[in-house]
């Protein structure tokens, strides 16, 4: 994968706890604002926001580990290796007050940040947030075990799977199943960034690695002194479930709700310009939404 397709800006390279992952820094004035994608794609994900919110804001995008151009680390990483390595880089590029925005498992990341840093975050955006209720209703559900007892189960699959590779003509499909009409009718099941994931060798071990932290592990809590929220969903999503995530939205009290109907899994490259005003918008009221939180505290 190029090192220079997203953005001028080259990636280099964050080491932490011995791992290696990928950064892309992009603008050199303003907040900052830290870019998590989902399981199987990579920083490129948002590409059309690093571009438009770079102009003034310092954005960080990261490649997680396994992922994109970053190397699969040498043991599995669970939820809590993810935080701690996130949390890390934003102590090393000294962000005192950053937004995190994330994607799927992406959101649940900049959740257990948010939750373990609150005075460090000013704003929370999450994308299709992961849950262990909204994927198991949504259409890889069946997937997941009935009961907590995952372990036992997971460890065969998680050995299979990692040997799986998907085959090129496979990627389209699984990239549809992705995605909404807005995404289909724009192509993006065969674009070569997307694709160029899809394929990468160690696509499907990480993405294993993912999956063998459900349930149990992907629980968003949100404490009384946690940022302002906005949560953004593809209505036609089927990879997670909206509908769980309409219950979600309720108990995380969210400040801010967005519901694009002809989005899937990847509303930020499907409709980019939706996405990226809404993130704008929320971020220009996140001082109004603290204060209003400080006022009901």
């Amino acid at each position: 994968m190029s090192d220079t397709g997203t953005d001028e800006a080259p990636l280099e390279r964050f080491h932490h706890d011995g791992i290696e992952v990928a950064v892309r820094r992009s603008g050199d004035r303003g907040p900052g604002v830290l870019l998590l994608h989902n399981g199987g794609t990579s920083h490129t994900i948002w590409r059309h926001q690093i571009t438009d919110l770079s102009a003034d804001h310092r954005v960080i995008a990261i490649d997680l580990p396994g992922f994109g151009a970053s190397p699969m680390p040498s043991r599995p990483l669970d939820i809590k290796a993810h935080i701690d390595l996130v949390a890390a880089l934003i102590e090393h590029d000294e962000l005192l007050s950053v937004a995190l925005v994330g994607n799927c498992m992406g959101s649940a990341i900049a959740a257990g940040v948010a939750a373990r840093h609150p005075k460090n975050v000013r704003a929370l955006v999450m994308i299709n947030p992961l849950t262990d209720a909204t994927f198991r209703r949504g259409g890889l559900g069946m997937f997941m075990a009935p009961t907590e007892a995952w372990t036992p189960v997971t460890a065969p699959i998680r050995a299979a799977l990692r040997r799986i590779r998907v085959p090129r003509a496979a990627a389209p499909l699984a990239l549809r199943f992705q995605l909404g009409p807005a995404g289909v009718r724009a192509g993006l099941h065969r674009d070569p960034e997307l694709t160029a994931c899809m394929l990468r060798d160690e696509q499907t071990p990480a993405l294993a690695d993912v999956l063998a932290d459900l349930p149990g592990s992907y629980r968003i809590v949100r404490g009384p002194d946690g940022p302002p929220l906005c949560t953004i969903w593809g209505a036609r999503n089927r990879v997670l479930s909206p509908v769980a995530g309409v219950r979600l939205d309720a108990l995380l009290r969210s400040e801010h709700r967005v519901l694009i109907r002809d989005a899937g899994h990847m509303p930020m490259l499907e409709r980019p310009e939706r996405v990226t005003k809404e993130i704008r918008s929320f971020l220009a009221d996140t001082p109004r939404h603290r204060m209003n939180q400080e006022t009901r505290g």
